[in-house]
């Protein structure tokens, strides 16, 4: 009996799907992954965020992953569970997961650690300055949105020109087939909050 990948994986391949001290197969990479994310304790003391994260009991089979791998795989693209599981998701699975494109996936990714106390897209002039300023990033670009009297009012900014970007990338990508109408639909329907 083969040991299980991080106390709960089973790899049931009839292959081998290792070679050269490398895995090979791109399904058993994207599995052990995935696993390594959710049930490493090294992992979660870099990053936090993916604490009391779990596969679903089907994936934790590596057949019945691979299965669902070869149907919606797309190469180069990255797996992700938050677009159509939601903000807060915690768990992997066929219902909650797909495959986008980097810029995709990036589009709703948290970042407590870099953001400091003040919420996402805000910061605070560094030269005393009792005011706040909003800025949004894009692939190409950050993008400066103004000044503000109060966090909270450099936020509205920041939300209104994030959620117009994830709209504009989701259009992009939906428009050149590159990613599915039910991605799409998650991304047109995006809320940010004050607490992302």
């Amino acid at each position: 009996m083969k040991k299980k990948l991080y106390g709960v994986g089973i790899n049931d391949a009839d292959y081998n799907v290792r070679g050269n001290n490398r895995v090979i197969d791109p399904a058993y990479s994207r599995w052990s992954c995935m696993l390594f994310r959710c049930y490493s304790d090294s992992y979660h003391k870099k990053q936090g965020t993916y604490e009391n994260c779990c596969v679903c009991e089907e994936w934790l089979l590596f057949s019945n992953f691979k299965k669902w791998f070869d149907e919606n795989y797309i190469e180069d693209y990255q797996l992700d569970k938050d677009i159509i599981g939601g903000k807060g998701n915690k768990m992997y699975s066929p219902q909650t997961c797909c495959f986008v494109p980097k810029e995709v996936n990036c589009l709703i990714e948290k970042a407590d650690k870099s953001r400091g106390v003040y919420p996402v897209g805000v910061g605070r002039l560094k030269n005393g300055g009792r005011r706040f300023y909003a800025g949004l990033r894009t692939k190409e670009r950050k993008i400066h949105l103004g000044y503000f009297d109060t966090a909270e009012q450099a936020f509205v900014a920041y939300k209104v020109a994030k959620e117009s970007y994830i709209k504009e990338v989701a259009q992009k990508y939906f428009g050149d087939n590159k990613i599915t109408k039910r991605v799409y639909d998650a991304l047109m329907n995006y809320e940010v909050e004050i607490t992302d």
